[in-house]
């Protein structure tokens, strides 16, 4: 059987490192890689665990205030009801009678709803949005559009089925939970 022996022909000259480095540097490069890579991660762990420290304390402090940003936060659902009606002027409310409860979240989602979401803080955390995770509603588009509903209802003097909508609310996000979870298992 005849062996072929690996020549390092021109090509490999052309393409070697332009700073080409002993075994020993190589060696060292790599552990000192290795020790950067695991400080870094080690670093960024520590800061994961402090922002959701601090997350969970802004939270906490949240939820116990009456105003955010300068801004009232209703405590509950019926309360949310009346700052939308001290907010509204009365041609908005007729607007908002006239249109289809199915359709109603649709169109008042990205204004009205984005509103909620930021002003009434949602995402960190306030007294409304602490409620309605207590009722099974946790996501804050869902908090717009289940609050956008009732204010129709509301308006609209049909009764407000607070409980029920947040139980369709609650399962459909667990049906969704579980369909993901199907799909990554």
């Amino acid at each position: 059987m005849k062996t072929t022996q690996i020549h390092r022909s021109d090509w490999y000259c052309r393409f070697r490192p332009l700073f080409p480095f002993s075994k020993e540097k190589k060696q060292y490069l790599i552990k000192a890689s290795i020790g950067l890579i695991i400080m870094l991660l080690f670093a960024s762990l520590s800061a994961q665990s402090d922002y959701e420290a601090n997350f969970e304390k802004l939270y906490a402090e949240n939820i116990t205030k009456e105003k955010i940003n300068g801004i009232y936060i209703p405590s509950d659902v019926e309360d949310a009801m009346k700052e939308l009606d001290r907010l509204s002027s009365p041609e908005g409310r007729k607007l908002l009678v006239g249109g289809k409860e199915e359709d109603i979240d649709k169109t008042l989602i990205f204004g009205l709803g984005k509103w909620m979401i930021v002003n009434w803080n949602f995402y960190e955390g306030s007294r409304l949005s602490h409620h309605l995770k207590q009722r099974g509603v946790t996501m804050p588009d869902d908090m717009a559009v289940y609050l956008i509903t009732s204010y129709y209802r509301y308006l609209k003097g049909l009764p407000m089925e607070l409980d029920e909508r947040a139980e369709v609310i609650y399962a459909k996000r667990k049906k969704e939970q579980a369909e993901r979870n199907k799909k990554v298992n």
